[in-house]
């Protein structure tokens, strides 16, 4: 029984940690690493599952791209796309 019991909180711990990288994710991550997803608010929820379950994978690739500079590029492409727009009014 404490076997079980033991397995049952390393998947509640893995869980809870899961939903707190999610929802970092969601909220502060994705709008920056997915210039598509800013105003995706249901593909956000559609996705937390998936983070929940995959959340070393996530902070991994998070902090690679944070490193890497690509977030300078997305900046670089948000700011064309807004010229963009805005020479289209």
């Amino acid at each position: 029984m404490i076997v079980a019991e033991s397995i049952i909180l390393i998947a509640q711990i893995y869980c809870v940690i899961g939903l707190i990288v999610a929802l970092a994710f969601i909220t502060i991550g994705l709008g920056r690493i997915e210039l598509a997803a800013r105003g995706a608010f249901l593909f956000r929820l559609q996705i937390i599952p998936g983070l929940i379950l995959l959340w070393p994978i996530v902070i991994a690739r998070w902090v690679a791209l944070e490193r890497s500079g690509e977030k300078i590029l997305l900046d670089k492409e948000e700011a064309e796309l807004h010229k963009e727009q805005e020479g289209k009014k």
